[in-house]
């Protein structure tokens, strides 16, 4: 599910356009917009965003307006 949701994210296309060696789009979608509701989307954006500014050099960043807003 992840590599799929990479995938939509990285190359920009619609959901319903996935290639088939991944699950249906729908199943993807829905697993998205669940993490995304939980919060597990943003926090793994913030993850991903500290390791690859730790392995430049750079400080780990600040922490994102959005995800200390109360939903």
């Amino acid at each position: 599910m992840l590599d799929a949701v990479f995938y939509v994210t990285d190359n920009g296309i619609k959901w319903r356009a996935m290639p088939v060696d991944f699950p249906a789009w729908d199943r993807v979608y829905a697993f998205f917009r669940r993490w995304r509701k939980r919060g597990l989307a943003g926090e793994l954006h913030d993850r991903l965003r500290g390791r690859a500014r730790t392995a430049e050099g750079r400080a780990m960043s600040r922490v994102r307006e959005s995800s200390t807003r109360s939903r």
